[in-house]
């Protein structure tokens, strides 16, 4: 319940956070440069590795790895186009089924991509940037557990939807590189979560600290 609880609060918050930031980004960039939408691989502003430990539903622990590429920016060079790759691994798991009066143990594995939007609450540049994110993915997930009752839940495709909270500073004398600590909470079935993860960017085109 608790853990429920806590994945739709950082949901309802992270969504609340996305509609003021973008209030913000649309008052807060008024060049005609800054209206222009510049989206696509002759934009990508950064590409991002990073690595996480998740709180995920029906009591399991698990660590991922990911790959996120800003893809440029719509309107305003504070609203960011991503796009994200992880993959996650659970720690083993037992979980007992009562009708076969047996407790199997295993792991799952989710593989996901996302589509998001990110703002940034200041500009993209600056040498410490929050923002908030949101956006819509699919998930493919995997197990062995050896029973249809579990197996049937993580052997399937899903939908899901994230909002996400986090920072991004820069490092460095260059204006290249970048820490990114992000919180997200994801909701899709079964696989519901909230996470923490930390990564390693690297800057490109409108993104570099001049």
């Amino acid at each position: 319940m608790l853990r429920r609880l806590s994945s739709r609060l950082a949901l309802y918050t992270a969504l609340l956070l996305v509609a003021a930031a973008t209030r913000g980004a649309a008052q807060g960039n008024t060049s005609a440069e800054g209206r222009r939408a510049n989206v696509g691989l002759a934009a990508v502003g950064a590409f991002v590795v990073s690595g996480g430990w998740a709180d995920v539903e029906h009591d399991f622990q698990a660590v991922s790895t990911s790959a996120t590429v800003d893809l440029g920016h719509l309107r305003s060079s504070r609203v960011r186009l991503l796009a994200d790759l992880e993959y996650l691994l659970t720690l083993p798991h037992e979980e007992r089924v009562e009708e076969e009066g047996r407790t199997y143990r295993d792991v799952f594995r989710d593989l996901s991509a996302h589509v998001a939007l990110a703002f940034h609450a200041t500009a993209t540049t600056a040498r410490v940037s929050p923002y908030v994110a949101t956006g819509v993915g699919v998930h493919i997930l995997s197990s062995t557990f050896g029973t249809l009752s579990i197996d049937r839940r993580y052997n399937t495709n899903n939908f899901g939807l994230l909002a996400a909270a986090g920072v991004r500073a820069a490092v460095g004398g260059g204006g290249r590189r970048a820490v990114q600590l992000e919180v997200r909470g994801l909701q899709a079935r079964d696989v519901r979560r909230v996470s923490v993860r930390v990564g390693f960017a690297a800057l490109f085109n409108d993104l570099v600290r001049r």
